[in-house]
């Protein structure tokens, strides 16, 4: 470009030297000047010539300016508007497709907002570049199966939006999508198979394109609640549970930095002698307005808000506080939520509790499920063992509802198996599951890792784990989850007679979700 601009520069000094001398030779004498007045003449003509290339120069440099501006401000707007991986529109461009829509097509179509479920895992497994290949196909297959005058649009993430013009078949090909993509697909050497989850919003008139994107998000996300890799269209109920759960999260925030949550303490009993082994804490949320809450009403909305971690570790906290004095053969069993294993500082975390409360590690037992293992195994594997390290017990918890438990137990020495209280409550009418509960208990036996038995509520369920060699138990037969100072009264060395004489030994139903 400069020497482009230096060779067009040195040209026009050229021709203007070359007429300037031809001018001032010939054109004096052609007018019949005398010598006298000939040397102004050829000033101005010198004047009108220089003025005339220079804006000749001018114009043209502001020509190619105007061009290249043009040309910026086109590759900007292309910028604004496109995904550049899928080569899709994006979030701003499927809102200006709506208004549009909105504007012309009298609101008669549909929005489709898709994501794809567990996409992280992929990334986590086979690297970024495969998830972009991933993406690269979710792309290319809304762009085949949408009409052709809808439009897709990546909103980001693994999030897709696609607009069909044509409400009444939205449903039709918002299923075929579903399908194709829920089926496995070969990128390069790896093959992998995802699920979808899916919804479908009206743009009924009176609405916005914002509001209609918040609706068929709202459906995908109800979609995801009930299991995921489905369908669903947006309804005012779908509207009501979203205001409903953000005003919990709300709560949830609030009574953390309120410090309304609390532990509680629900005896582990040895099936062999009917001592108490220890206690497992479980969160309850003491609410002025709502009482004790019981974890199922929160721990969910907990996870999926980000606030679990804050939760748990508070509770942890307020009974490792409350138990340090209890007698020293009495282990505390804490639950870790996976989400927790997200955060690399997580063993730190529980050190640090450890020692500024001087609860002894060889006391804590830390349970796991199988689920927080798989979404980083290397982080999840890296926390487990440095607590392992510092004297702490580990424990995979609700065993034999994962698929992948054998190999759990391969990779990592758990401490103790705690067996799914699914399996528990149906072990005197099922013999599928007394078949599993003797394996699980067989196993234990052959690995050296005791047995613990969930949800325990009949004696003849209790003389049956103890038959088959389970070595410890809890639920409402034992009692039921106190508070602290209910549990500090009862450090009777057997629990013989499980009956409502004391509160550990009474058998109302607590419910509520284990974490």
């Amino acid at each position: 470009m400069a020497s482009s601009h230096l060779i067009t520069t040195c040209a026009t000094l050229a021709a203007l030297i070359l007429f300037v001398l031809v001018g001032a030779k010939v054109l004096p004498s052609a007018i019949g000047l005398s010598k006298a007045s000939q040397p102004a003449m050829v000033v101005a003509f010198l004047l009108n010539t220089a003025i005339i290339l220079f804006g000749w120069r001018r114009a043209n440099d502001l020509t190619h300016t105007l061009s290249a501006l043009k040309s910026a401000e086109q590759e900007a707007l292309a910028n604004a508007y496109t995904d550049h991986t899928t080569g899709l529109g994006n979030r701003r461009s499927i809102l200006r497709e709506l208004e549009r829509a909105f504007r012309e097509g009298g609101a008669k179509g549909a929005l489709l907002i898709l994501d794809l479920d567990h996409f992280k895992k992929v990334n986590d497994l086979y690297g970024h570049a495969t998830g972009d290949q991933l993406l690269q196909f979710t792309g290319e297959t809304l762009r085949q199966e949408i009409p052709e005058t809808g439009f897709a649009a990546r909103l980001g993430g693994d999030e897709f939006a696609a607009y069909v013009p044509d409400a009444s078949v939205a449903e039709e090909v918002a299923r075929r999508i579903v399908a194709l993509l829920a089926a496995p697909v070969s990128l390069g050497p790896v093959k992998t198979q995802l699920s979808v989850s899916a919804g479908l919003a009206h743009l009924n008139r009176g609405l916005n394109p914002e509001e209609v994107l918040r609706r068929a998000d709202v459906a995908m996300y109800s979609v995801k609640r009930s299991g995921r890799n489905g369908l669903a269209w947006f309804d005012e109920e779908m509207s009501r549970q979203l205001q409903n759960r953000v005003a919990l999260e709300e709560e949830i925030r609030a009574a953390i930095e309120a410090d309304e949550f609390v532990p509680f303490f629900q005896p582990l009993i040895s099936l062999e002698s009917g001592e108490l082994n220890g206690f497992e804490v479980l969160a309850r949320w003491r609410s002025p307005t709502r009482g004790i809450v019981e974890p199922v009403e929160f721990i969910e909305v907990a996870e999926q808000s980000g606030q679990i971690g804050a939760l748990s570790m508070r509770v942890m906290e307020k009974a490792l506080q409350e138990a340090k004095e209890w007698p020293q053969e009495l282990k505390l069993a804490v639950n870790i939520s996976p989400i927790q294993f997200r955060d690399p500082r997580l063993a730190e975390r529980i050190i640090k509790l450890l020692t500024e409360t001087g609860f002894s590690p060889r006391r804590l037992e830390v349970e796991i499920t199988e689920s927080s293992l798989m979404e980083d195994r290397e982080q999840a594997l890296t926390i487990v063992q440095s607590l392992r390290n510092c004297g702490i017990s580990i424990a995979l918890d609700d065993f034999g509802t994962g698929y992948a438990s054998l190999s759990q137990l391969q990779t990592l020495p758990f401490d103790r198996i705690k067996i799914d209280r699914s399996f528990i409550n149906a072990l005197g009418q099922n013999e599928q599951s007394a078949a599993i509960v003797e394996t699980i208990t067989a196993l234990g036996r052959s690995l050296n890792v005791p047995i613990t038995a969930e949800g325990v509520e009949t004696p003849a369920v209790r003389e049956k784990l103890a038959a088959i060699g389970c070595a410890d138990a809890q639920g409402w037969y034992f009692g039921r989850a106190v508070a602290g100072h209910v549990a500090s009264m009862q450090f009777a060395p057997k629990v013989e007679q499980p009956g409502a004489q004391s509160p550990l030994a009474d058998r109302g139903r607590a419910g509520g979700k284990k974490w």
